[in-house]
């Protein structure tokens, strides 16, 4: 049963980072992916990563306890792909700034131009 959450979460972790990468293409959905990004920044700023990554990577943990995690679904999942371990601190801005940007960016298109 675990895994089958873990898994899930995973799928809607790809979700989200589909949106948030990808989601300015469709204006229609501007909203969601309005709310997506800020929800992304907010947790990525208070929390240091994704709420959804924590929360699959503790029921990971609970199937397995050798897993080696830091809470970074991109960095353990280039790690798992490739087996390079990237810079977490370098992933941890580039999010941030990518982010925070990606707001600033739409807020002023949608509003100020």
């Amino acid at each position: 049963m675990k895994r089958i959450l873990a898994d899930g979460i995973f799928l809607l972790h790809s979700i989200v980072a589909f949106t948030v990468l990808f989601g300015w293409i469709w204006p229609q959905f501007w909203y969601l992916y309005m709310a997506t990004l800020a929800v992304a920044f907010i947790s990525e700023w208070y929390l240091g990563c994704c709420f959804l990554s924590k929360w699959e990577f503790y029921l990971r943990k609970a199937m397995n306890k050798k897993i080696k995690y830091e809470y970074n679904f991109t960095a353990y999942y280039v790690y798992l792909f490739t087996g390079r371990t990237p810079n977490l601190h370098f992933i941890k801005r580039a999010a941030l700034i990518f982010l925070g940007s990606s707001l600033a960016i739409n807020l002023y298109f949608h509003f100020l131009y």
